[in-house]
């Protein structure tokens, strides 16, 4: 009770200071609230979420449509990016409430985000859509489960719209945390744009010591020749990250571990290691009620990660008439990431230990079991194309439509990787090669609204159709020569697809001046098909020795989602209970993924997964002044049969090398979330050239069923911290000059089920995190220029997502509107 105490204390306190500016408006100022608000209520039937808004930056006006409002939304738009460090898409959005994305390092492919009650490992939680075009990830889940942000350059980024919950019948079960649409420009005159960012991130932990270096640079080309527009694009961003991985040694006698043992080996003494604690359980009950925090000794990491990052992207629209267009995009990504592990261990000639995996070194006294094929080199080059098209606007009377089709398809994606270091004595160029054979979703959506449903201005009625095809198949191949790819053995084949149909309607009614209500449904019909799941056991030469084929069966399922929400809009004031049914059915890489590194790490699907059954509800309140609002969500979320991937020890399963851990993926029975969501957005503060953002998330989450192992029950969901808290307050000096402080704020969580892995400073560990951010910048020439400066992290905050996540990192930015 005393964070919700605290939490309406604040509330309490903010309330008389967001008002205090409103009554400190000018005479004039005060004249205009007053007219607003007199043709706010002279309009029964017209509520203030309807209103159109005014032009945006490339001259469309944007109209929020009135089958929209039952969901909590929020506008970030391009001068709220401006305050921030955005150097990457998901920049754009790392101070919206309740929003996380974890960015390992910027540029980083690998950025899951999450939003309110769902984690950014729970793959396929939060819609991320490009123009109407889906870029969420409708295939992979836990850390490979990002959206393919990359297709987006932040340079083309209009505004983005920010929905909380599976409130509108018009959005899947995929997004029972939430939806992110990115508007970006459509050039409606000439117009050249460059950018270019510098960033260095000073690194310092264990074995590494480096000056992270990385740079972007944007480019477009915007025109408009008649009805046509046509906007082309180039980013390419390149950096290097910290190690994602460390690799320790830890006693793994007895069901929960034991103390390091002493010495008895025969290789000799090494330098270089660091004691530290397992954040994780080992041993056999590990993630059973096993205890965390044994003793380990940290000899090596997977080294400084190289990323560069090349995106071509043409858009493309035609006006057929003054109300309708047609859109059309292209877009070619290439990706290349590189990596190469690094042991912290010398000798006493100060030559590098490599290690085999059975011989014992004397660090200090204590046995450490170097791991070679932990010190390996891994290359990853990425192509994908993604084609667009779609209808948007009025087709005849007060109907209109939002039609898209959209292609993506992942042209190569080959990852290398070799079983030993280059640099180690015994490497014999054996290897691993991991190939996608085929990976993709094709889209097709289509909603008709009418915003005068019967001629009657007080209904709204929307209904369309979706059809989502996702497929992922790939091959692992044992190499007796990764430096020329070759493919002496296959490992392991795995994938599979699934087909998704969607129907949905929703009606809104504005019954009374200020009253309205919004009846919603939406059928599905969800698909497995063409399953492949083959295993070769292969020896040390890469042969096959033995075969496993456990190809699992098609299988259907549907589901009935129906919505409600009823408003109350007296003047500034806005109320709205709104309540859903959802269900998010598993993705492609939840049923199929299987594979297995060759540090020992492995990810199991889990064919037979059923689909998430959750009860949504939301509580809003929100005061709207001439400049900002103060908003208060309070949203209650009951989830059965929730999917989740536990990393589980190896030594748990009986798999080697025993101290490494298995993605195993399962149903947990029921879970509950409450939250409150609390928001103060005020521009010109007190009439003064401050802009203040501050806004709040607590979350309280509990299993409360889990037939298959009750140790879980009564324990917290993993990865939703207590509490997420944002902090933004820019200073306008003049015209030309804008100064940015932010703070960031994630509170502790568990990444165990059992939640008996703690919250340490160490690799493997998920724990909180407190970020300052800095950012000046100077416009000039009329705005058309600018040249910017920041830090984010200047208290050089250390914490760990699993992998550590980014330490004080520097930035210089300059670009130029011609």
């Amino acid at each position: 009770m005393k964070k919700y105490s605290l939490l309406l204390g604040i509330i309490y306190l903010n309330c008389g200071v967001a008002a205090e500016p409103v009554k400190a408006k000018k005479a004039d100022a005060a004249k205009q609230s007053q007219a607003k608000a007199e043709k706010q209520k002279s309009s029964s039937m017209v509520l203030s979420d309807i209103v159109v808004t005014g032009e945006s930056e490339d001259g469309r006006p944007e109209s929020p449509s009135k089958t929209d409002f039952a969901t909590p939304t929020a506008k970030v738009t391009k001068k709220d990016i401006e305050k921030t460090n955005a150097v990457t898409t998901s920049d754009s959005v790392k101070y919206e409430s309740g929003v996380f994305v974890r960015q390992r390092y910027i540029g980083d492919p690998n950025a899951p985000v999450g939003m309110r009650g769902s984690n950014p490992y729970q793959g396929g939680r939060v819609m991320v859509f490009m123009d109407g075009m889906p870029i969420w990830n409708s295939l992979q889940y836990t850390f490979n489960g990002s959206p393919r942000w990359g297709l987006i350059g932040p340079g083309e980024i209009k505004s983005v719209d920010v929905l909380s919950g599976p409130f509108s019948a018009e959005y899947s079960g995929n997004a029972m945390g939430g939806v992110m649409n990115f508007n970006t420009v459509l050039p409606q005159k000439r117009e050249v744009y460059t950018e270019a960012t510098y960033m260095l991130q000073p690194y310092s932990y264990q074995g590494t010591n480096k000056n992270l270096q990385g740079f972007k640079t944007f480019g477009s080309y915007g025109d408009k020749f008649g009805d046509l527009s046509t906007y082309f694009s180039y980013n390419h961003l390149e950096n290097e990250g910290q190690p994602m991985t460390t690799y320790g040694y830890s006693n793994l006698a007895g069901a929960n571990g034991g103390p390091l043992l002493r010495y008895t080996g025969t290789g000799g003494a090494v330098s270089g290691a660091y004691l530290e604690q397992n954040p994780k359980a080992v041993g056999s009950q590990a993630n059973q009620g096993g205890y965390a925090g044994q003793p380990r000794i940290s000899y090596g990491d997977s080294g400084v990660t190289q990323s560069v990052d090349d995106l071509y992207k043409w858009k493309g629209g035609y006006a057929i008439n003054s109300k309708l267009d047609a859109l059309f995009t292209a877009a070619f990504e290439n990706l290349d990431v590189t990596s190469t592990g690094q042991t912290y261990l010398s000798n006493a000639a100060g030559a590098p230990i490599y290690g085999s995996g059975s011989t014992a070194y004397n660090f200090n006294g204590l046995n450490v079991v170097p791991v070679a094929s932990s010190f390996g080199t891994s290359q990853q080059n990425r192509q994908t194309l993604t084609l667009g098209g779609g209808l948007k606007g009025n087709l005849f009377g007060n109907w209109n439509t939002n039609t898209n089709i959209s292609y993506f398809d992942v042209l190569h994606d080959r990852t290398i990787a070799s079983t030993l270091n280059p640099n180690d004595p015994n490497n014999a160029n054996k290897g691993q090669i991991t190939d996608v054979d085929s990976m993709g979703w094709i889209n097709i959506s289509t909603k008709f609204d009418n915003q005068e449903f019967l001629g009657r201005k007080d209904l709204s009625f929307a209904a369309g159709y979706e059809y989502q095809h996702s497929k992922m198949f790939t091959t692992q191949y044992g190499s007796n020569n990764y430096t020329t790819a070759q493919q002496t053995n296959v490992a392991l084949k795995s994938g599979g697809a699934t087909d998704t149909h969607g129907l949905f309607g929703q009606l809104s009614w504005r019954f009374l001046p200020s009253w309205d209500a919004t009846v919603g449904t939406r059928l599905e019909r969800w698909n497995m098909s063409d399953g492949v799941y083959t295993v070769n056991t292969l020896n040390a030469n890469n042969a096959i020795t033995a075969t496993a084929n456990n190809a699992p069966a098609d299988r259907q399922a549907s589901a009935f989602s129906p919505k409600f929400s009823l408003g109350f809009e007296p003047g500034r004031w806005k109320f709205r209970y709104s309540v859903a049914k959802a269900y998010r059915f598993p993705l492609v890489g939840e049923l199929f993924d299987n594979s297995n590194s060759l540090t020992g790490s492995a990810n199991v699907g889990n064919a037979s997964l059923k689909p998430e059954d959750g009860t949504h509800h939301n509580l809003l309140g929100e005061y709207d002044f001439d400049n900002g609002y103060i908003r208060l969500n309070l949203f209650h979320e009951n989830v059965r049969n929730a999917i989740y991937s536990s990393f589980i020890s190896n030594s748990a399963l009986g798999k080697t090398p025993a101290g490494n851990y298995t993605s195993v993926i399962s149903n947990i029975g029921e879970v509950e979330i409450n939250g409150i969501d609390f928001t103060i957005n005020q521009n010109q503060v007190f009439d003064s050239n401050f802009d203040v953002k501050l806004d709040t998330t607590i979350l309280d989450s509990e299993i409360l069923k889990n037939d298959n192992d009750r140790n879980f029950v009564g324990k917290d969901f993993p990865l939703l911290p207590d509490y997420r808290a944002n902090l933004l307050t820019t200073y306008h000096y003049g015209k030309d000059w804008d100064f940015s402080v932010g703070t960031r704020y994630q509170g502790r969580m568990f990444s165990q089920l059992d939640n008996k892995d703690l919250q340490l400073p160490y690799y493997s560990a998920f724990t909180e995190s407190v970020y300052v951010d800095l950012k000046a910048t100077y416009h000039f020439d009329d705005k058309k220029g600018h040249v910017s400066a920041g830090i984010d992290n200047i208290n050089d905050y250390q914490a760990f997502f699993n992998h550590p996540l980014p330490q004080r990192t520097f930035f210089m930015q300059a670009g130029y509107k011609f």
